[in-house]
Order: structure tokens, then C-alpha cells, then sequence
């Protein structure tokens, strides 16, 4: 069975995105394409470019539906996506608090997931989200 994650798991990432209050070209790129890639229909496709191109923030994006499975996998992409250019900001950190809050992952859980996101982006392209 292939796992997809759904439209909300990307709405939350173009937050993380915003949150510096800058979505960066190949942020939005590599979000474009990852959504498209895990299959996301035509109007669920189109929400997540707006929020690629106008300010988005995680107040309007309900994760309480998503099985553990995607959970744990939003929280560690934000985890990547936060500290994609570098450094994590404040204010890309209190938001990553807050899907983690959403999701209802425990502490242990956030931090197994954030490692293992950073395990990936160390890899050689790790830091490229238009390959993903």
C-alpha cells in the first residue's frame, strides 16, 4: 500500500515556510512538487499553491484528522522545512511548536522525527527541496 500525505500536511509546511515571513522560491518549488508528487487532486493541489504564494498561516490548517503515520511524517518535514535555509528562526521554531501541539506528538516523538529529518538532509542533496 503507498502512503500519500494529504493537502493539510503541505498547508502546514507552507506555514513553516511563511513563518520568517518569506516563502522562498525553491521552498515553494519543492512544495509544488512534493505535493504533486503525493498525488493531490486538482483543487486540493491549487489550495497549496496559494498558500505557496501569499502569506499562510497555520491557524486556518486542521491537522486533527491525519493518522499517526502522517503525523509523524509532517512533523519531521517541517522539522527539514524549518531549517531548509540554515538557521530556524524564532518564529519558524514557535510554529513547528505548534504543529507538533496540533498533531499531538510528545516530546520523545518530535524529537525521534526531527532527528531522523535531519538524518536526510544530511545526505548529499538533502538540502534541495525541488528534488523531492
Amino acid at each position: 500500500m503507498e502512503k500519500k500525505l494529504p493537502k493539510q500536511s503541505f498547508l502546514a509546511l507552507a506555514a513553516i515556510g511563511w513563518a520568517d515571513g518569506a516563502l522562498q522560491r525553491i521552498e515553494s518549488a519543492g512544495l509544488l512538487r512534493a505535493a504533486k508528487e503525493c498525488g493531490l487532486e486538482t483543487a486540493d493541489l491549487a489550495e497549496v499553491e496559494r498558500a505557496s504564494k501569499a502569506k499562510h498561516t497555520l491557524d486556518t490548517v486542521d491537522l486533527s484528522g491525519l493518522s499517526r503515520w502522517e503525523q509523524v511524517l509532517t512533523y519531521a518535514l517541517a522539522s527539514w522545512f524549518a531549517a531548509l535555509d540554515g538557521v530556524i528562526s524564532t518564529s519558524e521554531q514557535a510554529t513547528l511548536v505548534k504543529v507538533g501541539d496540533q498533531l499531538g506528538l510528545d516530546q520523545a516523538l518530535r524529537v525521534r522525527a526531527a532527528a531522523a529529518a535531519n538524518d536526510i538532509a544530511c545526505l548529499p542533496g538533502g538540502g534541495k527541496p525541488d528534488r523531492y
